[in-house]
């Protein structure tokens, strides 16, 4: 068994401090699933005595191992670079403006805007009135609360026999001018490629009402957030009506025109 010498200690104490210095943060949980799995599966960032045992030279000499070669893996946790509210604030504003000049945000007449969030690469027809096309779409609030989709990978569909995400194997098809889609959508479909993706704030003016609230929610949660979405819209209770925006992410898959 290992004695508690001067080197024991010099050593269990790094092994300790490793323990918890390279405990897989949330953001390294999402990059790294199978290192965060890995090191939770072999008791890395558990305390050391947590199991109350003896601790053999071997067993130590392997633990120190998987946390050094862990430590070298995963990055370290972002820092932040202001040091004051003030400082922060003007770092984020010069984020903010630098991204605009690079991908500028497109105002349409009906009062409709968006932003390319990914330019179409592919060569082929540009959506055009009258354009049959194939897209997913993402619907949050103004606020950034999610409402529902379908193909971004945010819902469930059965392939299979088993539920499984719907990211790759759901789409919309679209008849640009049918408003199956809002008037407003349909207008910020106009001149996308293929593989383009754009978000769009939809003011209600050209929202869901024009495409008699098409495309329609088949989730739970999607349906409990139309319907506090059209009352927000006409007001209940006390709360007086709220011309409230949506945000879209859109993504034409295909096109034909």
């Amino acid at each position: 068994m290992v004695a508690m010498n001067t080197l024991g200690c010099v050593t269990l104490s790094l092994w300790i401090g490793l323990s918890y210095s390279f405990a897989p943060t949330p953001i390294q949980r999402m990059k790294f699933p199978h290192l965060a799995a890995q090191a939770e599966h072999d008791g890395i960032i558990q305390p050391l005595f947590d199991n109350k045992q003896p601790i053999s030279r071997s067993d130590l000499f392997e633990y120190s191992s998987r946390i050094i070669g862990l430590s070298l893996i995963l990055p370290a946790a972002a820092q932040a670079k202001c040091t004051d509210i003030e400082s922060c604030r003007e770092e984020g504003e010069r984020k903010i403006e630098a991204d605009l000049k690079l991908n500028p945000i497109m105002r349409l007449s009906d009062g409709v805007n968006y932003r390319v969030l990914r330019p179409s690469t592919l060569p082929g027809p540009k959506v055009k009135d009258g354009s049959s096309i194939e897209l997913i779409y993402s619907i949050s609030t103004a606020s950034g609360q999610y409402m529902y989709s379908k193909g971004f990978g945010f819902e469930k569909v059965s392939f299979g026999g088993k539920q499984q995400s719907d990211l790759g194997l759901d789409s919309m098809r679209v008849l640009v001018g049918e408003h199956n889609v809002p008037v407003g959508i349909e207008s910020a479909l106009i001149g996308m490629g293929k593989g383009e993706r754009r978000r769009v704030e939809l003011p209600p003016g050209v929202g869901f009402e024009t495409s008699n609230w098409q495309p329609e929610p088949i989730t739970r949660r999607g349906i409990t957030q139309i319907e506090q979405y059209k009352r927000k819209l006409v007001g209940f209770g006390s709360q007086p009506p709220f011309p409230a925006e949506t945000v879209w992410d859109i993504e034409v898959l295909g096109i034909r025109n």
